[in-house]
C-alpha cells in the first residue's frame, strides 16, 4: 500500500470520524478526532486539508448548535425545515474566510458547463457505455422522476397545489447544500488530494450529515452513494450546474411525494 493511498484513507477516516462524533456528541470520539489531527498537523503536505476539515468542523457545530437551541421547536414545520436549511450559511463562512485567508478561489466550479464531457456509465470514470454530460443528466432525472411519481400520484394534485410554494422555496435554499459540498469542499479536496478521492471525501461527508436531520445511518450511507454521482458528475463537467439542477429536482419530487413532510 502506497504513502499516497495512507494519506487519503487518513483524509476519509477523518471526515466521518468528524462528522460522527459531533452528531452523536460523542466525546471521546471528538478527543480521537482531535488527537489525530494534532499529530498530522506535523506533516506539513497534510495542513491544508486539515485545516479545510477543522473549518468544516467549525461551521457544522455552529449549524447543529443553531438547530439544537433555536430552530428545533419552531412551528409549523415548514419553517422548522427551511431554517435549518438556511443555517447552512454557517458551515459556508468559515470556509469562506478560510479561502479568503489562503487566497484561493471561492470554488472552482462556478462556471458554465462542459456539456459535451463523457461520463461512464454507472461508474463516472468508467463502465460498459459513455454518455454526454447533458444526456446523463436527462437520463438521472429521468429516472428519478420515474421513481418518485407514483408517490406523487398518491398524494394528488391538491397536495401538488397546496405545497408548491414551500416546495419551491426549500429547493432554492438547499442549493447551499451544494455550494457547501460540490462547490467549496470539493474544489479544496480536489486540490489536495486529487479528483477522484476528492470526491470519495465529500461523498461521505455530504451523506453522513444527513444524520442530523433524523435519518437513520443505512439511509445516510445510500446518501453517500448518491454523493458519488453528484460528485462525479460535478469534475466531468466542471460545473456545479448539472449536479444543482438534479439536486434541486430530486428535493421537489421529495416533496411532493410526501418524505420531507
Amino acid at each position: 500500500m502506497n504513502f499516497t493511498l495512507l494519506r487519503n484513507l487518513a483524509c476519509l477516516f477523518l471526515v466521518g470520524l468528524l462528522f460522527t462524533s459531533l452528531q452523536t456528541q460523542n466525546y471521546l470520539l471528538m478527543c480521537l478526532w482531535g488527537s489525530c489531527t494534532g499529530l498530522l498537523f506535523i506533516y506539513k503536505p497534510m495542513r491544508s486539508f486539515l485545516l479545510t476539515t477543522i473549518g468544516l468542523g467549525v461551521g457544522f457545530a455552529l449549524y447543529l448548535f443553531i438547530n439544537s437551541s433555536w430552530v428545533l421547536d419552531l412551528k409549523p414545520n415548514e419553517w422548522h425545515i427551511l431554517l435549518n436549511r438556511l443555517s447552512l450559511i454557517c458551515i459556508i463562512i468559515p470556509l469562506f474566510i478560510l479561502a479568503f485567508i489562503q487566497k484561493l478561489p471561492f470554488m472552482l466550479y462556478a462556471k458554465k458547463p462542459h456539456w459535451n464531457e463523457k461520463i461512464g456509465i454507472p461508474f463516472i470514470w468508467s463502465g460498459f457505455r459513455q454518455s454526454k454530460v447533458n444526456y446523463f443528466l436527462l437520463i438521472a432525472i429521468g429516472a428519478i422522476s420515474f421513481t418518485f411519481m407514483p408517490f406523487v400520484i398518491r398524494n394528488g394534485w391538491s397536495n401538488v397545489q397546496e405545497i408548491w410554494l414551500f416546495a419551491i422555496a426549500f429547493s432554492i435554499i438547499n442549493v447551499l447544500e451544494e455550494i457547501i459540498w460540490r462547490g467549496m469542499l470539493l474544489s479544496r479536496f480536489s486540490e489536495q488530494l486529487g479528483d477522484k478521492w476528492a470526491v470519495i471525501v465529500t461523498s461521505a461527508g455530504f451523506g453522513l450529515q444527513h444524520y442530523s436531520l433524523g435519518f437513520s445511518w443505512g439511509v445516510c450511507i445510500a446518501y453517500a452513494l448518491g454523493g458519488l454521482y453528484f460528485g462525479g458528475i460535478t469534475i466531468k463537467s466542471k460545473s456545479i450546474i448539472p449536479v444543482v439542477i438534479w439536486h434541486t429536482w430530486i428535493n421537489v419530487l421529495m416533496i411532493f411525494s410526501g418524505f420531507l413532510l
